[in-house]
């Protein structure tokens, strides 16, 4: 963070300034009080199952210079800003702090593939600008103002992931941020527990779009079946995808398994090429996402095609590892939807070589009355495309096995699990060195524990 001035802070989060009647600068801000350095601002954020104000004094100890507080602090010996909500003054400092900064702002956001997406593009946008992007999951109403405030004023571009749980988050970080550009990645079924429906979903991603005016521009995947049709007459709307009908196409795509996919896509009349070194047709979309942007932004195919090439994703996000016994695992286990499931059994089944297809699955969680009916579909897609052996594991491991029970497959290469450890010793026997081995699941079942028990096995 470039230093803000005590003033500005109290301003911007329309709070009181306890303890100090001098000016003075903070170079930077925390919600850990563990991660405070000297200089740096404290906001005590509440929560749920978590209060900041109980860890003042540690950030004190630790050299936090001011604390943003929503309670009086009678024996504080610091200055402090007393604030209604310490979370919206948190997201007020940020809105004030980037609007210091007049370079181009991205949002990324999508049901699905949004992270890898957001990488993409940073991974292209950086062969020519110095680009902050959001790291890690701070893609919500407390990480996306963190990310803002890490803005520095050598940075050309600023590239921010979009997460939401329920309607409003999307149009609320969009007030923020005021984005320039914004990319949806699809629409799909994640999160309508909350939601309710597909429809839903895609009102609460177009949030994206709320402060939008004639200069702003939407980047859509124009082959999803809910953007497919949309427009607006009140900015510019690009959409990329494998049909012709879109702006930005992909079309001869060779697939070469480990080593990626080439693909061409067109320009003017002409072509260019391209190559993911990443296996599975979700990222050609990712990468037509990345070079619409770029495209924006006048970069010359040779650096598109060299950030491509430097990608690299996120931990736990098709993360290919061959083990000793030769045993090849895809570790996709960060999270989980119905479309990011099925894109990942594709994989699977596109590196299968010599042995088995295996599809270690853990549950999709946040579908709410859905939940049977996709984890279902989930199985029968796994049975309809020749995956060899699934072992489900969670509370509806029973629906994702009855799924593909219905769907043709074998009972005998069935296995259905309430626990991980249930499904160890089950491992053991059935996977065999050339098998290659899908583990995927939503984030709260931790399923690369079972790839670190694979890796040890193997």
């Amino acid at each position: 963070m470039e230093d803000l001035s005590i003033g500005e802070i109290t301003a911007s989060a329309q709070g009181t300034l306890v303890n100090s009647d001098r000016d003075f600068l903070v170079n930077g801000v925390s919600i850990d009080s563990r991660r405070i350095n000297p200089g740096n601002m404290f906001i005590a954020l509440k929560g749920e199952s978590f209060d900041g104000h109980d860890f003042i004094s540690t950030a004190i100890e630790n050299g936090a210079a001011v604390v943003v507080t929503q309670k009086p602090l009678n024996e504080c010996s610091i200055p402090y800003i007393l604030v209604g909500d310490t979370l919206k003054a948190l997201q007020d400092i940020a809105r004030y702090y980037r609007g210091k900064f007049q370079i181009p702002f991205v949002a990324v956001t999508g049901s699905s593939g949004k992270t890898t997406t957001k990488d993409m593009i940073a991974s292209v946008l950086s062969q020519k600008f110095n680009v902050l992007k959001t790291e890690g999951n701070f893609n919500n109403a407390i990480g996306l103002p963190l990310t803002l405030l890490k803005l520095q004023y050598d940075h050309e571009i600023a590239i921010l992931e979009m997460g939401m749980n329920s309607p409003g988050e999307i149009s609320l970080l969009s007030d923020i941020v005021r984005q320039d550009i914004a990319v949806i990645s699809n629409v799909g079924n994640a999160h309508i527990e909350k939601l309710g429906s597909r429809e839903n979903i895609l009102k609460a991603k177009l949030e994206v779009f709320d402060y939008f005016d004639s200069s702003s521009t939407a980047v859509i995947n124009g082959d999803n079946d809910m953007l497919s049709d949309f427009s607006s007459e009140k900015y510019r709307v690009i959409r990329y995808g494998l049909e012709k009908s879109n702006d930005l196409y992909a079309f001869g795509i060779k697939e070469k398994g480990e080593d990626g996919i080439d693909f061409e896509v067109n320009k003017g009349g002409a072509s260019e090429s391209f190559t993911v070194l990443l296996p599975g047709m979700h990222n050609v979309y990712n990468a037509l996402s990345a070079i619409a942007v770029a495209r924006l932004f006048d970069m010359k195919g040779s650096d598109i095609r060299k950030g491509l090439l430097s990608f690299k994703p996120s931990k736990m996000r098709m993360d290919i590892i061959n083990t000793s016994n030769g045993v090849k695992i895809i570790n996709d286990a960060y999270n989980a939807n119905p479309e990011s499931m099925k894109a990942a059994i594709n994989v699977l089944q596109s590196l299968k070589a010599g042995g088995k297809s295996v599809c270690i699955t853990g549950d999709m969680l946040e579908l709410g009355d859905a939940s049977e009916g996709e984890h279902y579909n989930i199985g029968a897609y796994a049975a309809e495309i020749g995956v060899d052996i699934i072992v489900a594991i969670g509370n509806f491991s029973d629906a994702v096995k009855k799924g593909a029970e219905d769907s043709g497959m074998s009972k005998n290469n069935l296995y259905a699990f309430l626990v991980k450890d249930e499904a160890a010793s089950t491992l053991d026997k059935i996977i065999r060195p050339g098998d290659v081995v899908l583990v995927k699941g939503s984030r709260v079942m931790k399923m690369e524990n079972i790839v670190d028990l694979l890796r040890e096995r193997g």
